[in-house]
Parts: C-alpha cells; sequence; structure tokens
C-alpha cells in the first residue's frame, strides 16, 4: 500500500463527488453541498485549505428514493465508488457514505474493522419539531445515541488520555448497555426520524447539535456554485446557513479552531483490489 497526501485525499473526494454529480443528474436526485464542502464553495471555490472531507445533503424524499436505487447496485457505473447504507454489516454511521474502494483510511479511535475507503458524506434533510423543547428533546436523544455507538466502535485511541477515558467508558458500556451493538445505536438514532410536519429542517441523523437546524426557506432556491473545476448545487439560503453554522464565516478561523480528522489514507495494492 501506498500513503496518501491531504491534497491526494482531495482529489479523490473531488472525484467522487463528480462522479455522483453525474448519478444524480441521470436520477433525477436532489442534493446539496452543505456544512465545510458549502463553505469551502463560497469562500475558496473549493476546498477548505485544510478540510479532508466532503459533505452533501439530499432531501428525504430523494434521500429514500437514492437508498432504493443503490441496494441492489452499489456502485457508480463503471467506477471503484461504492454506497455504503445504515444498518450494513461493519459500517457504524445512520448515513449514506460513498466510498473508493481502491482505498484505505485508518481512522485512529475507530476499529479496524470498520475503515472503509476515502469518502465522501451524504446526510438526509429531514424535518424537526416544531418547538424549541421538543427540538431539545430529540437532539438530546441523539446525542447519547451517538455517544454509546462511539464508544462500542472505539478503537486504538491516539493519545494516552483517550485511551484512560476509553477504558473506563468501556467498562461502563459493558455494565449499562450489555449485548447492544451499533447497529442498536443506529437504529435508534433512525427512529428519530419522523414526519413532524413543521418548517424547521436540518441534517437529523448526524447533528451539529442546534447549528444545523434552519427554515425551510434556506432551501426554498437552487444556485449553482463553484468547487474545484466544476459547479455543484447549493442552497439559495447559504448565508443564513453558514451563519448559523459557522458565525462570521468569511473570517479565517484561527489555526487552533480548524478541525482536521485524525487518519491516515492509503491506496490499496492492484492485487488486493
Amino acid at each position: 500500500m501506498k500513503q496518501i497526501s491531504s491534497q491526494d485525499i482531495q482529489s479523490l473526494e473531488l472525484n467522487i463527488l463528480k462522479a455522483f454529480k453525474n448519478f444524480a443528474q441521470e436520477n433525477n436526485i436532489i442534493y446539496y453541498l452543505c456544512g465545510g464542502t458549502l463553505l469551502g464553495a463560497i469562500c475558496h471555490k473549493g476546498f477548505i485549505p485544510w478540510d479532508d472531507d466532503i459533505d452533501i445533503c439530499i432531501p428525504r424524499n430523494s434521500y429514500d428514493k437514492l437508498i432504493e436505487l443503490v441496494k441492489e447496485d452499489r456502485y457508480i457505473e463503471n467506477t471503484s465508488y461504492k454506497f455504503c447504507l445504515p444498518l450494513d454489516d461493519n459500517y457504524i454511521y445512520p448515513y449514506i457514505k460513498v466510498v473508493d474502494t481502491n482505498t484505505i483510511v485508518y481512522e485512529k479511535d475507530i476499529k479496524k474493522e470498520y475503515c472503509l475507503g476515502v469518502w465522501i458524506d451524504i446526510f438526509p434533510l429531514d424535518e424537526f419539531p416544531k418547538t424549541s423543547p421538543e427540538i431539545k428533546k430529540v437532539v438530546k436523544k441523539h446525542s447519547n445515541y451517538k455517544f454509546f455507538n462511539k464508544i462500542y466502535v472505539s478503537g486504538n485511541l491516539s493519545t494516552p488520555l483517550k485511551k484512560i477515558i476509553a477504558f473506563f467508558a468501556k467498562i461502563f458500556y459493558s455494565i449499562v448497555c450489555f449485548n447492544k451493538d451499533n447497529k442498536y445505536w443506529v437504529t435508534k438514532i433512525l427512529s428519530l426520524v419522523k414526519n413532524y410536519d413543521s418548517n424547521y429542517i436540518g441534517n437529523l441523523v448526524w447533528p451539529n447539535q442546534y447549528r444545523e437546524i434552519f427554515d425551510k426557506s434556506v432551501y426554498a432556491e437552487t444556485l449553482e456554485y463553484q468547487f474545484g473545476d466544476e459547479f455543484f448545487p447549493i442552497p439559495a439560503g447559504y448565508d443564513e446557513y453558514l451563519t448559523n453554522m459557522y458565525g462570521n464565516y468569511m473570517e479565517l478561523p484561527k489555526p487552533s479552531e480548524r478541525v482536521f480528522h485524525d487518519f491516515e489514507a492509503y491506496i490499496l495494492d492492484n492485487d488486493k483490489n
């Protein structure tokens, strides 16, 4: 295997995004750039220099349509890009990823059996409850389910402090959550998705606390914006989205506030593909 650089990872991820764009157009799947990818499009016309993943979001109806489309054939045609779906064996997330099966990414805090190739994340856009107390209740439940799932899948942690915390967390888990695997917690997270019939929409299966909850008007219209050497759809209400997510998003964060993922990525040997 050959280790690949952060720039190589970005290039591979952009290729996955381009392939997904073609797939989405062919199958009438609505999607938007979101999270740090949307921020990168607006501020840099590409990746945030220190970013190492791509995020897109899909309205629930299109998201469910996508799941049905790829259940039988997981690969984007004529590529090594595979859709991973919630509740797949050895897949630990409650949302879709598209992974490059010619690569492998070893995340420092996750057991090796759960590691995947270089990926892009695909989140559903779901309705949130109507009132603040109801929203708070749902977000709290999600935080708890995500916490227990993280304990279950945690592996070779990268610092002594994390290892100590994980040691006691796993003892706690074995007592409180006996015989509950990660699929149990993913199922619990997915159970939070309901038709709340409200004006609030956002990432319910993997929320960044309250920062990813928006009025539906944010997604009422679509713009095309440059990311890399192509254009991709973004919500017309991107200013409200990014302000809610990042505050003054046009100002570069301090180096200490820039988020990196702790992993190493490799190209697989040809005879192991």
